[in-house]
């Protein structure tokens, strides 16, 4: 015998989304749109098929409410956001759901690269080799990653600056640069710094 469904409430809590009854039994929620998509109004009938329909976008409306609330705490680059919501939903619910976000505007790589670079080099030296390592490290694409990284890591002028600093206060040239190896840069970079703050440097000490 076909089942109809026989009445739908809207959610106490929230008017965007519905629940609705088949035979006594209270189904959903479901966002509002979704069931008119699916024609889920007082007498259609129900079925498995629709059933099978309704429970996908209850998972696509499940993980995309998780999306925000991460959203809502910190910034999630593309690939972290969909690492986190794969360890509950299938990968394709996932996808959609940070495609959904991207469109939204809720998740940019730019912008996250942005605001990371400018984190991580905050009162720091770091070469743009580190920093580039760690944005692609966070799922930043390369070629994103690599812009923001030169555009927010410490410059040749900025090394030769700390360089002097790091003297007046009384450390040594060989100290120094184990410091500036330590923030990713290379030895030709480092000899470079010192060069130009016109501090001697014996390699082989």
């Amino acid at each position: 015998m076909a089942q109809t469904i026989d009445k739908i409430i809207v959610h106490a809590d929230d008017p965007g989304l519905m629940y609705w009854f088949v035979d006594g039994a209270r189904l959903g929620p479901l966002r509002r749109d979704y069931a008119d998509k699916l024609g889920i109004e007082v007498g259609a009938l129900w079925s498995k098929a629709k059933e099978r329909k309704v429970e996908h976008l209850a998972q696509l409306n499940a993980c995309h409410a998780a999306a925000l609330a991460f959203l809502a705490k910190r910034d999630f680059t593309q690939a972290l956001l969909l690492e986190r919501l794969c360890r509950k939903w299938p990968e394709a619910i996932a996808q959609v759901t940070v495609d959904q976000m991207r469109a939204a505007g809720w998740v940019d790589d730019k912008t996250y690269a942005t605001r990371r670079a400018a984190k991580l080099t905050e009162r720091k030296i770091v070469s743009p080799e580190f920093l580039q390592a760690r944005l692609s490290g966070e799922g930043v694409p390369d070629s994103i990653a690599q812009k923001s990284a030169r555009a927010a890591a410490t410059t040749l002028a900025q090394l030769c600056a700390e360089a002097k600093r790091l003297v007046r206060a009384g450390k040594s040239a060989t100290s120094i640069a184990r410091v500036f190896s330590r923030a990713g840069f290379d030895l030709d970079t480092i000899e470079s710094a010192f060069a130009k703050a016109r501090i001697p440097w014996n390699t082989e000490s």
